[in-house]
């Protein structure tokens, strides 16, 4: 991976012309399942279901990962992850670019004949529009920080001029978030896109009752030869992890596309479904306010991550299927994991000097708040009991999920059980968790010196000084402990057999969709 992610940061430095892999033709090399090859027909209806449904089909105001998987399946982006390749991206409506020699100006070239939902055509405006769009809406400002204009010299060509250069930003026009819309269809929702579709993806909205299905149809016009092969893909809620392993087996649906690990044995004996699993990016941690009270003070951060014993939990909570993450979050099927293990084991000895030196040597009470995901309520629980044992009283308070995402954004947590998915740059793990002015520092952490090497990473285009100054930047935040990071998972999915093509990838995207095929 490591090789291949040089080679790509090469070619934009030479000021070749890239040689994006056309994703307009299906018969590509390289493409094992999703191309000509995939066995099974045309057409059919596939329903695939996840942990919990969307909170909104606006992309460019949502932070959910549930969200993602129906947007990135309506909306294109400049560029997308690469399914085989984690920690690489390729072009989707960009066929070709290039990158000046100083490393600010890149200039697209979009495919052409790409079409909107609602017939328009999709142009070089509308990707301006777009990325100002997704400036104004905040979310995701920061990744376009160093922009300082965007040029439309053709309906096909866009020139992206920054203040310097920006290590991750091809990968930041990879998120499927930052999706181009179409501005007609914006304006006609008053700005809200929150339950419309102004995308020019593979399938387009039917219907979404929230909470209970979405309905996407194939879009005859997609700019793709031939693609998508599904006619209609059927987004279920099943909000019971029992409920979705029973229906996979009894076949009323074809994907669950995160399986549950206690359930993994009993698919893997069911007959006619495949349990794919592939190392993921779906990290979990307790998190710790570090704004006032106990918590602000380091050193009784220091005492609950040496207090937690993330083997234990893993045991108890994730059958033995997670990784425990003893340094930085980055976890270690990527280029930039820290190797270096800060908590190798627990130390209750350790941590009861750590409390007494912050003068709490007679223990303390604190309220940790999680949301409805079991798995996090059950680590909650054992997190609980583990820092009973040097003197931290935790009482455990699970709310209803849009009361607690709400929490976390507003800071009104002292601590929490949580976790994140889909990033593929380390500046996605690490920036805006964890900078001053971060974003989605929920922790509100504060450390100049990681700043520092923050904006570094940001701006270094060589991934070994890079990996460098992200190794420091992890020791730090570890050792600061704004987080006790638990653990990274695998992402596993149960699939039916007659299910051809459906990539199961770390980022967990569901963009192969658009070649999966149904064999009856």
């Amino acid at each position: 991976m490591k090789k291949r992610y040089w080679v790509l940061l090469l070619v934009i430095f030479t000021m070749v012309l890239s040689g994006c892999q056309d994703p307009t033709k299906t018969s590509s090399s390289g493409n094992e399942e999703g191309g000509e090859s995939a066995s099974g027909g045309e057409g059919g209806t596939l329903t695939i279901t996840d942990l919990t449904d969307a909170q909104s089909l606006d992309p460019h105001t949502v932070t959910d990962a549930a969200s993602m998987r129906y947007i990135e399946n309506m909306y294109n982006t400049l560029f997308r992850y690469k399914a085989d390749a984690y920690g690489e991206v390729e072009g989707e409506l960009v066929k070709d670019y290039k990158v000046s020699e100083d490393g600010k100006t890149y200039t697209f070239t979009l495919h052409e004949g790409v079409k909107f939902h609602n017939g328009d055509k999709l142009t070089s405006e509308d990707v301006k529009y777009s990325i100002e769009r997704i400036i104004d809406s905040e979310v995701r400002k920061a990744q376009f920080d160093a922009l300082e204009s965007i040029e439309t010299p053709s309906e096909t060509e866009v020139v992206v001029t920054l203040s310097k250069p920006v290590a991750p930003f091809v990968t930041f026009l990879a998120n499927p978030m930052n999706a181009i819309v179409n501005q007609t269809i914006v304006e006609e929702n008053d700005g809200d896109l929150s339950n419309a579709d102004a995308g020019s993806g593979a399938f387009q909205l039917v219907k979404w009752t929230k909470d209970q299905e979405m309905v996407l149809e194939k879009f005859e016009d997609y700019y793709k030869e031939d693609l998508p092969y599904l006619d209609k893909v059927v987004w279920r809620s099943i909000p019971d992890e029992t409920a979705r392993s029973t229906a996979i087996r009894n076949g009323e649906i074809d994907i669950i596309l995160q399986a549950e690990p206690k359930d993994i044995e009993l698919m893997e004996k069911a007959e006619g479904v495949n349990v794919e699993s592939v190392p993921g990016t779906y990290w979990e941690y307790i998190g710790l306010n570090t704004d006032e009270g106990p918590l602000a003070e380091k050193k009784v951060r220091q005492a609950i991550a040496w207090a937690t014993d993330r083997g234990a939990i893993n045991e108890a909570v994730k059958f033995g299927k997670a990784s425990p993450l003893l340094s930085g979050n980055i976890p270690e099927n990527h280029w930039a994991h820290l190797e270096e293990e800060i908590y190798p084991e627990p130390d209750l000895e350790k941590a009861k000097q750590l409390l007494e030196e912050a003068g709490y040597g007679d223990g303390l009470d604190l309220k940790m708040k999680v949301g409805t995901n079991q798995y996090q309520i059950d680590a909650a629980q054992v997190i609980k009991q583990q820092l009973k044992e040097v003197g931290i009283n935790v009482e455990v308070v699970s709310q209803e999920k849009s009361v607690f995402f709400e929490a976390l954004g507003s800071g009104d947590f002292e601590m929490t059980v949580v976790g994140w998915v889909g990033f593929v740059d380390p500046d996605e793990f690490l920036y805006n968790i964890f900078h001053t002015d971060g974003k989605y520092n929920q922790q509100n952490y504060s450390n100049p010196e990681v700043d520092k090497l923050l904006e570094q990473g940001r701006a270094e285009m060589d991934q070994e000084k890079r990996k460098e100054i992200y190794d420091q930047a992890q020791k730090i935040i570890a050792e600061d402990a704004p987080m006790v990071f638990l653990y990274a998972n695998p992402h596993i999915s149960a699939i039916r057999e007659r299910v051809k093509g459906f990539e199961v990838a770390p980022t967990v995207t569901t963009k192969s969709l658009e070649k999966t095929k149904i064999e009856e």
